[in-house]
């Protein structure tokens, strides 16, 4: 592994982290194929599938990439009694990700995501998802779960991909259980309202952010003015907002908002990348880093997976090599 000391030392330091993952669990289905004509049935092409794959997707994608980082990492969260959840449980298994607090429900289908490749080009996506509140029964046993592993936990990361397990019943006493054990907590956010008090971060993607606040950016005062909107409203201390290819602003009560830019990639698939960036966000701050500098590595490490097809991790390794070619 090449690198600067203080790179190689962050990177190193991942490893003495344990990190817990509270969020909604999706299984991410790729069909890789080939097309070559349209369907005489319908103006749409016809897919030759040459192979499948599936992988961690939502909370699972960011506690992947905790794990590729060298994280010790637990999952919280819910899903089905199907093959989907089988799938997820597996591949959980594979990544050394701890699931005594990934519950079942019968009631409930696992969310999946199908995504159809095709000359590397995505053709379609089919969701099959429930997204109706948990049942309260589910939610206490949850509730429970978190109160038992909070404890002896660097940082907690709450992932909402709007699929209900995040209703507030659960969000604000799981917030309490991690302020009461010290446990450190960031935030991606989707289901407004927007309100995490004594979250260290919220992290959403500009779209996000935009749709909550209202305001549509078209320059810098109306960022600015997004941000200080934001940060207000959700009682975190910093507001982190991931522009893409613009990099990342973050703003914080009584200091000016700083931009770190990113390096231009060669994109292949966004999907993930945001997991991604709130992953090494979480990491860079438990080992102690200051926001730009673990906004330059989030930034690197989310360049890093879009140009790779389909949902994607990085390795300490690639983040490393990532940085030193990085503005």
């Amino acid at each position: 592994m090449s690198g600067s000391g203080r790179e190689l030392e962050l990177v190193e330091a991942f490893g003495r982290h344990r990190v817990l993952v509270l969020g909604d669990l999706i299984l991410d289905r790729y069909v890789w194929g080939s097309t070559e004509r349209i369907s005489p049935e319908a103006p749409v092409p016809v897919v030759r599938v040459d192979r499948e794959s599936a992988m961690l997707g939502g909370a699972g994608n960011v506690a992947r990439n905790l794990s590729s980082l060298g994280a010790q990492v637990e999952l919280v969260g819910l899903v089905g009694e199907d093959a989907a959840a089988h799938g997820i449980r597996q591949l959980c298994d594979r990544w050394k990700i701890e699931t005594r607090n990934l519950l079942s429900d019968e009631r409930r289908p696992t969310t999946q995501k199908t995504r159809i490749i095709a000359l590397a080009q995505q053709v379609v996506r089919i969701d099959r998802e429930d997204d109706e509140p948990v049942r309260s029964e589910l939610v206490g046993r949850l509730l429970e779960g978190l109160r038992a592993s909070a404890p002896g936990a660097s940082g907690a990361i709450v992932q909402d991909y709007g699929k209900g397990l995040l209703a507030p019943p659960l969000l604000d006493e799981a917030l309490a259980i991690f302020a009461e054990c010290g446990v450190r907590v960031f935030v991606d956010p989707k289901t407004p309202p927007w309100r995490f008090e004594g979250a260290e971060l919220v992290k959403p993607n500009l779209r996000e952010a935009e749709a909550v606040a209202g305001i549509r950016v078209r320059g810098e005062d109306d960022l600015e003015r997004l941000g200080r909107r934001l940060l207000q409203d959700c009682r975190a201390r910093t507001l982190a907002i991931t522009r893409g290819p613009e990099g990342m602003s973050l703003f914080e009560s009584g200091t000016p908002t700083e931009h770190v830019s990113t390096t231009p990639r060669a994109v292949a698939d966004v999907a993930g990348a945001g997991d991604t960036a709130i992953a090494a966000l979480t990491l860079a701050r438990l080992s102690q880093c200051e926001w730009r500098e673990a906004a330059r590595l989030a930034n690197a490490a989310a360049g890093v997976v879009v140009e790779v097809p389909g949902t994607a991790t990085v390795t300490p390794e690639q983040l490393v090599a990532a940085l030193g070619a990085g503005p």
